[in-house]
């Protein structure tokens, strides 16, 4: 007898050369059986799906499968689930019937009208975040709002379907995750589809004391210029490795490439922008022909805070009488009955603080306008009456007050969304010569362009002092001193491409574009139809607008138009971070709330609701 070995059996049954049996010819072929109406005597219905009919009961609405289709197997459901049901008359089964009916009709009507309620749960929520509210305020609030003002507008019915919404804790911060979850993965799928991007960064502290860091980008998406909140991610130390590391991997998890980057704007942090170790310089290491853009509103802000000695004692001494009065609960009420008395425009004075730029020339303006009732208020005793009594004194805070007044106005121009490099740079260059202007005038003793310090000088019929003309005059030339330093060398970089700002001029310093770029100006510049369209206020929307017909040349502007020119947006990114995580949520996870308070984007609820697959329920 031959002994077959187990390897020698695995071999045969791995031979596929031999012929085999297939498993289709060993089974018998499935057959499908169908619902005969005569089944409803034994009180079972069928689902209505022809090429899969099921039976089901009309007692408990189980459906079987399709091999239970024949009496035998239905009566044994009967017997076994339901033996008291069984002999009852054909009408007893009928009205099972329709009662079952009814019940998948009310099924479907609760599926909607709770999709409804989602669906205005969402809505709620998502104003929640755009106004930077506590989460509890859904169910501590809203709800019981909406359920007074339904409950006298309208009927219990409708006051029913007002508590399917779901507003809790819980549910208000489950959803905000994902419509921020959303809208993040629609910016970053624009952001991988532009040609182009550019970052602005900024970091700061939030109430913990924990470095929160904020990344706006603007891109290009549907042949115009978008710019949105990107990430807010915390920071432990704010060195620039650890910067550099926290933003590069959450671009290269996102899947953004650094080589379509053309610009970062920051402010004038070391960590940020410095020569040797910095996140610029780290960016540069992966795409070196990133440009680095100083924020335009720091280095002004930076530019004003050049004073001299004397008038910087002056506004020490300001800042000290204000302080006197206002830091001082029982004085600032005091001097408000006073100014209400008085018939006073104003019946408080301002409090300086350095970290806001423009607190200088509205505390000053208004100390300046109600120095008179300061002066009444304070007692004889007091040594600031002294200086308010000093006509040097008063003239220099006056001459403050205006010329910071001045900066002010600058430096609000300078804030907003969407300028261009090229008129921020026409609105500094104009306001360095109207410096010059103004140091002419003084010198002249024409003083008509300070306004508080004229009216002074004409109430009082002050004879200015030489001395104090010489003061004006060299704080107005290290102003435009300052600002040549600041701004000087790189307007005349960008003068070279001046031809940008209005391609429909003649513009001899072209340098640094190509043959093709050149002609393709010269062609632009002789189109009528483009030139009636051009609008100087959207100077992006037009170089974009021409792509198709001009690429070489528009591609060379877009890129100098992308980048940020300030880091704006991050300021406000932070104010809102301020308003949003205060004590009471210092552990509030600040990204998702912080996306839909600052974003630009409008959020697809349906979408939304789809993406998450959320199940449908009136419970809170």
């Amino acid at each position: 007898m031959e002994t077959i070995s187990v390897s020698t059996v695995k071999k045969r049954k791995l031979n596929y050369d031999e012929p085999s049996t297939s498993s289709s010819e060993l089974k018998q072929k499935k057959t499908c059986r169908k619902y005969c109406p005569e089944y409803l005597q034994i009180g079972f219905t069928w689902n209505g799906d022809e090429e899969n009919p099921r039976p089901q009961c009309v007692i408990c609405g189980c459906i079987l499968a399709n091999e239970s289709m024949r009496p035998n197997k239905l009566h044994r459901h009967i017997d076994t689930n339901h033996p008291e049901m069984k002999g009852k008359p054909l009408d007893f089964y009928k009205k099972k019937l329709e009662s079952l009916k009814t019940s998948k009709n009310n099924i479907f009507n609760f599926t909607a009208t709770n999709q409804k309620a989602t669906y205005a749960s969402y809505k709620i929520c998502l104003r929640i975040a755009q106004t930077g509210k506590p989460h509890t305020i859904g169910e501590s609030l809203i709800l019981p709002a909406i359920k007074d003002a339904v409950g006298i507008l309208f009927d219990q019915k409708c006051l029913k379907e007002v508590e399917k919404l779901s507003l809790s804790n819980n549910t208000v911060s489950r959803r905000i995750d994902d419509i921020s979850e959303w809208v993040e993965n629609k910016l970053i799928e624009r952001v991988k589809l532009s040609r182009w991007f550019s970052l602005q960064l900024d970091e700061s502290t939030d109430i913990q004391g924990l470095s929160q860091m904020i990344v706006f980008v603007r891109y290009i998406w549907m042949n115009e210029s978008h710019e949105d909140f990107l990430c807010c991610e915390p920071i432990i130390r704010g060195t620039s490795d650890e910067i550099f590391n926290t933003l590069n991997t959450y671009i290269t998890a996102k899947g953004i490439e650094w080589t379509k980057c053309v610009g970062l704007c920051t402010d004038g942090a070391r960590a940020l922008c410095g020569k040797n170790s910095s996140v610029i310089t780290k960016i540069r290491e992966i795409n070196p022909n990133v440009p680095w853009m100083h924020c335009n509103i720091h280095r002004e802000a930076l530019v004003s805070k050049s004073l001299s000695d004397d008038f910087r004692s002056v506004l020490n001494t300001s800042v000290k009488i204000v302080n006197f009065i206002k830091a001082r609960p029982l004085q600032s009420r005091l001097f408000e009955k006073l100014c209400e008395e008085m018939g006073s425009i104003h019946k408080s004075l301002l409090l300086h603080t350095e970290v806001r730029w423009l607190s200088r020339g509205k505390v000053l303006t208004r100390l300046v306008e109600l120095r008179e009732e300061v002066t009444y208020y304070l007692d004889e005793k007091n040594d600031y009456v002294k200086f308010l009594r000093d006509v040097k004194f008063i003239l220099k805070l006056t001459y403050l007050a205006d010329i910071f007044s001045k900066l002010n106005e600058l430096n609000l121009y300078l804030q907003g969304i969407g300028g261009d490099i090229f008129s921020v740079h026409d609105k500094i260059r104009a306001f360095m010569k109207k410096l010059l202007l103004w140091k002419n005038n003084i010198e002249n003793k024409m003083f008509d362009c300070f306004e508080s310090f004229s009216n002074f000088i004409i109430e009082n019929q002050i004879e200015v002092d030489d001395s104090i003309i010489t003061s004006i005059s060299d704080h107005l030339q290290t102003l435009k001193d300052n600002f040549d330093s600041y701004f000087l060398s790189e307007m005349e970089n960008y003068q070279q491409m001046k031809w940008i700002s209005n391609p429909f001029q003649e513009h001899d310093m072209t340098s640094g574009l190509s043959i093709r770029a050149k002609e393709e100006l010269i062609e632009l510049f002789e189109d009528s139809v483009f030139k009636m369209n051009f609008n100087r206020k959207k100077l992006i929307s037009f170089w974009l607008s021409v792509q198709e017909n001009y690429p070489t040349v528009s591609n060379e502007a877009v890129k100098m138009l992308l980048p940020f020119i300030s880091s704006y947006n991050c300021e406000v990114g932070f104010s809102a971070m301020v308003a949003i995580k205060t004590k009471l949520r210092s552990k509030l996870k600040l990204s998702n709330s912080l996306r839909l308070k600052l974003t630009n984007a409008e959020v697809d609820i349906d979408d939304v609701m789809k993406k998450n697959r959320k199940q449908l329920h009136p419970s809170h």
